[in-house]
């Protein structure tokens, strides 16, 4: 199959969700309409994005279809959207499979059969997610748990690949994560090569999909923890605020806007 070994695909599923979050951070920043989360002296109120971690209460108001379309376009168009697909045909072409064609493993045009067949693979999941997140009305940011064990936390983001949040508030299948995991699975058979255009490496694809899915949960899950971590390495309040999604809002600790003692919206 012509893909990452999995120790590489994990960093890159790593790298995603991040690079994700800084997109929409600064986008959202730049357009005054980004919460504001509490760093951990909380004295100094730090932007950052909201479309990663919902509050756990259900939302008073849900998103519209612009909502969504803006919160899935800064992902699948955004600067990470065009870099990533770089570093993973870059490693494919260091690392071709075995019976993989000269013409997909040398030079400039095996890079770019490369790039751009992955591009549409992460771009089909992504638009795939979105149409079905909207036609079924789920909830397309993550749900964090509320509980403190960090065993019940890994298992409670791992069910959220199965199991989301619709936007009332209330538990429903997560279809759109499966469909936009075959969606960008399949989709390949239009342009692989002979050898791997086949159902099983569909098949193989859509489960890279699907894992990129798992391990977004897991950093949106303990997004607080590297945001303190950050924040104690001294690093600036907007890179602190770039790579990290907010910590989850709850009753006790509603986050706060700057220059404002009220609590601040949900939606972005």
């Amino acid at each position: 199959m012509r893909s990452p070994s999995p120790a590489v695909f994990v960093l890159i599923c790593l790298v995603v969700p991040v690079a994700a979050n800084a997109q929409i951070s600064s986008a959202n920043q730049d357009s005054g309409s980004a919460l504001a989360v509490v760093s951990p002296d909380a004295s100094v109120p730090i932007p950052g994005p909201s479309h990663i971690v919902a509050p756990p209460a259900p939302q008073s108001a849900q998103l519209t279809l612009g909502d969504r379309f803006k919160l899935q376009a800064r992902v699948s168009f955004g600067p990470s959207a065009f870099i990533l697909p770089a570093v993973e045909a870059g490693y494919t072409m260091a690392h071709p499979p075995n019976h993989f064609p000269p013409d997909w493993s040398d030079g400039g045009p095996g890079f770019g059969r490369n790039y751009g067949g992955l591009f549409a693979r992460h771009t089909t999941s992504g638009l795939t997610h979105f149409a079905t997140a909207a036609a079924l009305h789920e909830d397309p940011r993550y749900t964090a748990c509320e509980c403190t064990n960090a065993f019940a936390r890994v298992l409670h983001a791992l069910a959220y690949t199965v199991v989301d949040r619709s936007g009332s508030g209330r538990n429903t299948f997560a279809a759109s994560n499966f469909a936009g995991a075959f969606a960008g699975g399949f989709v390949g058979m239009a342009y692989e090569p002979n050898g791997f255009n086949d159902v099983t490496h569909a098949y193989q694809r859509s489960a890279l999909e699907f894992t990129r899915y798992i391990v977004g949960n897991q950093l949106a899950e303990f997004s607080p923890q590297l945001f303190r971590l950050l924040h104690e390495m001294h690093l600036p309040r907007k890179a602190v605020a770039a790579v990290t999604a907010p910590a989850p809002q709850t009753p006790d600790s509603p986050s706060q806007t700057p220059n404002s003692d009220q609590p601040a919206p949900t939606k972005p």
